[in-house]
């Protein structure tokens, strides 16, 4: 009897190969255990009847791509986005606090979403600045959210979601006010003036960044996992030089930062704060 056909397998050395491509790319580090991961994101692309017969051959394409469309698909495709709407709450609650201790007094407030993924979180910034009274109209507020991904920054800009993709702490109240539901389809859209507070954008966070303003408060959450210590170090220094004084980085919940050197003073809850030197 024949064997039953797999599909095309990735190597391991081919694996090595396309993750070291990626971390030339775009510094994010991917481990040896997530191989399996990769290959069944880039199967799409491989086997019979598929743009491309092998893994070799789609690396071949990759390293000879010179207009970066195969590029840009491999970071959509490798990239992983979990999120929801008001993801890890407390962090939202300091938010809110710090707008409503700080935010009055500042000349200008900006807020960074950092790997922003498809929106979620960046929107419940904008929610929670909302509804501490900060909008466009009376402040001179912005929220920037930026990913890799060119793949769900589409999604994200659109700001229209699936009622299957409203989860987490999104009550009754706030899709009532801040989204339009549209029943034939079962989409929420978000609505002005919380969509008109954000501003999406590509950012690779290893290379410069093209701020002419500093920032408040900036999420990094669940972001840095994909780096290692020296690369971590690269990015909250950077961080650092764009935070106000005082100003806030939020990590996620789960992460730390034992072992990484940095300047900021550790807080509760994965909050760090940039203090005068």
């Amino acid at each position: 009897m024949e064997p039953i056909s797999q599909g095309p397998v990735l190597s391991d050395g081919l694996f090595q190969q396309i993750t070291d491509f990626l971390f030339q790319e775009t510094g994010i580090t991917i481990n040896k255990n997530k191989k399996y991961l990769v290959e069944y994101r880039l199967q799409k692309y491989v086997g019979p009847g598929k743009e491309f017969s092998s893994f070799n051959e789609l690396f071949k394409a990759l390293k000879e791509d010179r207009g970066g469309a195969l590029k840009t698909l491999l970071i959509n495709s490798l990239t992983t986005n979990y999120t929801f709407f008001f993801r890890e709450p407390v962090h939202f609650r300091f938010l809110a606090y710090y707008l409503k201790t700080y935010g009055k007094t500042q000349n200008y407030i900006r807020l960074w979403s950092a790997g922003c993924s498809s929106g979620e979180e960046a929107y419940s910034m904008a929610i929670t600045c909302v509804e501490q009274g900060f909008t466009s109209q009376t402040r001179d507020i912005r929220i920037l959210a930026s990913d890799i991904s060119q793949k769900v920054l589409r999604v994200a800009e659109s700001g229209v979601y699936h009622y299957s993709a409203i989860r987490g702490e999104l009550d009754d109240a706030y899709l009532r006010r801040y989204f339009s539901f549209n029943p034939r389809v079962k989409d929420f859209t978000i609505k002005e003036p919380v969509k008109s507070l954000v501003t999406f954008r590509t950012l690779n966070l290893m290379e410069p960044f093209p701020f002419t303003k500093q920032f408040d408060v900036i999420f990094l959450r669940n972001v840095l996992i994909y780096f290692n210590t020296s690369e971590k170090e690269q990015i909250l220094a950077k961080i650092w030089d764009v935070l106000k004084t005082p100003g806030y980085l939020i990590l996620g919940l789960s992460e730390s930062l034992v072992g990484v050197k940095h300047p900021f003073t550790t807080l509760s809850n994965s909050i760090y704060r940039k203090d005068g030197r």
